[in-house]
């Protein structure tokens, strides 16, 4: 019995380096490009005074929401809960620390958090929530690469 289990450990421990070294070789998937995907014109044409702004911030490569950002969430969807004919328009930006391409991804990333526990909160249809970003794009500029600018971490919910 010995002898087999000898045999069973060696075999095992081959079929673990075969399928390590099969895996050496293989890269990793291109992340898929997001694109750049900014509010309509329709919300830059509203009345200042027709929006409300809510302001949910990030830290530097993050999608995760601090305690001031839940804070800014819960208001703006108690905002939409009293008032059934509003909207929200929510936009996840981020700073010109890193590509584009990152940028891009991680402002989606944001966005889509913020909407997400903007739902979670409940009694807000998700139909009522436009979800856009637009990187470290103003405005369809192209972006100033390696700009920190903390004001720019952020994911800005507009109440119309």
């Amino acid at each position: 019995m010995p002898n087999t289990r000898k045999s069973s450990i060696k075999v095992g421990a081959i079929m673990a380096l075969v399928v390590m070294a099969g895996c050496v070789g293989q890269e990793a998937a291109p992340p898929v490009p997001v694109a750049y995907n900014p509010p309509g014109t329709a919300l830059t044409q509203l009345p200042a005074a027709n929006v409300t702004w809510y302001h949910v911030p990030f830290e530097n490569n993050s999608h995760q929401i601090g305690p001031g950002g839940r804070q800014a969430i819960t208001d703006a969807t108690a905002s939409l809960r009293e008032n059934p004919a509003l909207s929200a328009t929510v936009i996840g930006k981020t700073d010109g620390l890193g590509s584009d391409a990152s940028n891009m991804r991680l402002s989606q990333r944001r966005a889509t958090e913020v909407r997400d526990a903007m739902i979670g909160q409940g009694m807000v249809e998700a139909r009522r929530i436009e979800t856009r970003w637009t990187g470290e794009r103003i405005a369809g500029e192209q972006p100033a690469n390696n700009m920190m600018d903390g004001n720019s971490r952020m994911v800005d919910i507009a109440i119309h």
